[in-house]
């Protein structure tokens, strides 16, 4: 009986220590995951769904735009932005603050403080311009970050282009 006590006992420190340490490491990988590593974007970036140049467009964001980085495989590294996660090229991101590139020509800030160009028109060729998001009724060509409002000055928008 008293064997049966003690066994019984060992089973009850067992499963207390068990449970103890179980808590320590839950407590320790939630200190972990809470510790923010934040990054700069450098340029413009395409933030996309997988680590591959194919992969879906989420969206983009402006250089100096701070993102939270969580981690970091041949050379693609996952991040968050407000609302937008997914994966960005691990060059186009810095552990510094970087001022953002002076812009030529007219433009406005956005909701998120990004600055984003006026819409504008190409040259003969009609080729959208190089980060053009949507062409206008128009024909200007709209460099706006999010759906809502792109191309209200100029007629809506007539097709999108990513």
């Amino acid at each position: 009986m008293d064997l049966v006590r003690r066994f019984r006992g060992g089973v009850h420190l067992l499963a207390l220590l068990a449970v103890s340490l179980g808590t320590t490491s839950a407590l320790a990988q939630k200190a972990e995951s809470t510790r923010d590593t934040l990054a700069y974007t450098t340029t413009i970036v395409t933030v996309r769904a997988k680590p591959l140049a194919s992969a879906q467009r989420l969206g983009r964001l402006d250089a100096g735009v701070v993102v939270r980085l969580y981690s970091c495989s041949e050379g693609w590294c996952s991040i968050a932005s407000g609302r937008l996660a997914g994966y960005v090229l691990e060059e186009y991101l810095s552990s510094e603050p970087t001022a953002p590139p002076q812009r030529a020509g007219p433009g406005y800030r956005n909701s998120r403080g990004e600055w984003v160009p006026s819409p504008t028109l190409t040259p003969n060729d009609n080729s959208p311009p190089p980060g053009a998001s949507a062409q206008c009724r128009d024909g200007t060509y709209s460099f706006s970050r999010s759906r809502s409002g792109t191309c209200s000055h100029h007629g809506g928008v007539a097709r999108w282009l990513n």
